[in-house]
């Protein structure tokens, strides 16, 4: 090393040791203990997060899971159970929670069985007479409204304008759609129109509404029209009547008689006649032919 370069290196300790001698620093510790705290503090720095890179298998295999889960979810969700009895026949459907609905002819049913557990709901169109299991709410939806029960058994009569729901035990509440809603007791019997207005009276012959079940159909003071598509329903046939007035039928026919029976007491009930147009289509004229 030069000399200049020596003196140059002396002065400058020289300077360094003046100026820390007229500083007081607040510092005690030596430069080793110095070290040693700056070290502990780095070792308790957290550590920086790393970055994971999946394999693109994995992301696939990830993706098509959730896939499949969802598909699953949808199919629990939407999948439909529908349940039909055809005219001139009555069925008994048997829902996941043990709950039976007697179906009259000409009615369907449908629901969500994989989705049964959550949500008790029946969509509904016909005639029907419910047992219902209790539990959590059961809902039957219909056009014209709906019935909410816990566990009761009620009949339900759904066809083109007519929504009618007797209570037979327990309670039931129906709803319109206009939401004006009733609760029924037993013996109760409630008529939505087609405004959503909701009109309730005492059923005092509620075993005559669920007669069907036994086969055995009463009526009083019903539109004669209505009657005939009763039959037709019941018997699987199409009946013709040209009415020139309103007519209206107060009596019963039982199922087990043959149709021509059924038709034969009716007319003459009113002085008509009918006429066997084929095996399946009859007539029903207001004066007898010549």
């Amino acid at each position: 090393m030069s000399e200049k370069k020596k003196h140059t290196e002396q002065d400058l300790n020289k300077k360094v040791s003046s100026f820390f001698d007229k500083v007081d620093t607040p510092y005690e510790k030596s430069k080793e203990e110095v070290w040693e705290l700056m070290a502990e503090q780095l070792e308790k720095q957290p550590a920086r997060p790393k970055t994971v890179w999946l394999n693109p298998r994995t992301v696939a295999a990830i993706a098509a899971t959730l896939l499949v889960l969802l598909g699953l979810l949808s199919v629990m969700r939407f999948y439909t159970q529908t349940i039909t009895a055809p005219k001139g026949h009555h069925l008994v459907a048997q829902l996941p929670d043990g709950s039976t609905v007697d179906l009259n002819a000409d009615t369907k049913l449908s629901y969500h069985p994989y989705w049964w557990q959550f949500a008790r709901i029946v969509n509904f169109e016909g005639e029907g007479f419910f047992k219902v299991k209790k539990g959590k709410k059961f809902q039957v939806i219909s056009k014209a409204g709906r019935t909410v029960v816990l566990g009761t058994s009620f009949n339900i009569y759904n066809r083109g304008k007519s929504y009618k729901v007797t209570c037979i035990t327990g309670r039931v509440k129906v709803v319109s759609n206009t939401r004006e809603e009733v609760i029924l007791s037993p013996d109760y019997h409630a008529e939505v129109s087609e405004d959503g207005n909701i009109r309730v009276y005492r059923q005092y012959a509620s075993q005559q509404v669920t007669s069907w079940v036994n086969n055995m159909f009463t009526f009083t003071s019903a539109p004669l029209p209505e009657v005939l598509k009763e039959i037709e329903r019941q018997y699987n046939v199409t009946i013709i009547f040209h009415a020139t007035e309103d007519y209206f039928y107060t009596g019963f026919f039982a199922r087990n008689k043959q149709v021509e029976e059924v038709l034969d007491l009716l007319a003459k009930t009113f002085g008509f006649t009918f006429v066997k147009r084929s095996d399946s289509e009859y007539e029903i004229i207001q004066t007898v032919p010549e």
